[in-house]
C-alpha cells in the first residue's frame, strides 16, 4: 500500500499564515486604521485640502483667478478671470472623496493585519484605487468651477448633479475593479504550504 507522507521540514499551514504576517505589513496596516480614523473624524480638514488643490489645478492648468474662503459650514471656493470672481461652490462633505476612501483603507487594513497577503502588493492596490477616486474627484470638482464660469447656474447643476455624479460613480467602480485586480490572491508562505514535497514526500510500505 502506498501512502503519502508529510515532509517534516513542510510548513504546517497555521504557521504558514503566521509567517505571512509581517511586522512591516502589521504596520501598515494599523497605520491604515489611523488614517480610515482620521478620515472619518477630520473630514473637513480633509476637504479643505481638496479645497485647495482644486484651486491650484484651476489657477496653473486654466489660468483663472481663484479665491478660497472658509465658511461656517464648508469651505467655499471662488474661480473667474480678470474681470472678477463668480459666485462660490460651497464644497460640503458630498464634494469629498474622504468617504470613498475611508472604507478603501479600512478593507486594507483588516487584510494587512489579519490576512498574508504580499504586504507591498496590498499597498499598491490600496494606492492606485485611492489615486483614481482622488484624481477623479479633482477633476470634477475643477470641471464645476469651470462650467458654472462659463455658463452660470445652468453649468453647476449639469456637472455637479448630472455628470459629477456619474462621473464619480464610475470612479468607484473602477477604483473597486483596479483594487481586486492588483490584490494579490495569496501569499509566498501560502504557496510554499500548498506546494508538494518530493522529498521523502511517498513511501511504501
Amino acid at each position: 500500500m502506498t501512502e503519502s507522507l508529510s515532509h517534516p521540514l513542510a510548513p504546517r499551514p497555521h504557521a504558514a499564515a503566521r509567517a505571512g504576517r509581517s511586522p512591516v505589513g502589521m504596520l501598515c496596516g494599523a497605520v491604515l486604521l489611523g488614517v480610515c480614523g482620521s478620515l472619518v473624524a477630520g473630514e473637513r480638514a480633509y476637504r479643505s485640502q481638496e479645497s485647495r488643490g482644486t484651486a491650484w489645478l484651476v489657477e496653473h492648468l486654466l489660468g483663472m483667478r481663484t479665491l478660497l474662503l472658509e465658511g461656517p459650514t464648508a469651505p467655499v471656493l471662488y474661480a473667474g478671470d480678470h474681470t472678477g470672481l463668480d459666485r462660490g461652490v460651497a464644497l460640503t462633505s458630498g464634494c469629498s472623496s474622504a468617504l470613498l476612501i475611508a472604507p478603501l483603507a479600512l478593507v486594507t487594513a483588516l487584510l494587512l493585519l489579519f490576512g498574508n497577503r504580499r504586504t507591498g502588493r496590498v499597498l499598491l492596490a490600496f494606492g492606485v484605487a485611492a489615486g483614481l477616486v482622488v484624481a477623479t474627484n479633482l477633476t470634477r470638482l475643477t470641471l464645476v468651477l469651470v462650467m458654472q464660469h462659463r455658463y452660470g447656474a445652468e453649468g453647476f447643476g449639469w456637472t455637479h448633479v448630472l455628470f459629477g455624479s456619474v462621473l464619480m460613480m464610475a470612479a468607484a467602480l473602477g477604483a473597486a475593479l483596479l483594487y481586486l485586480r492588483l490584490l494579490p490572491r495569496g501569499s509566498a508562505a501560502g504557496a510554499v504550504a500548498a506546494a508538494p514535497v518530493r522529498a521523502g514526500g511517498e513511501g511504501d510500505s
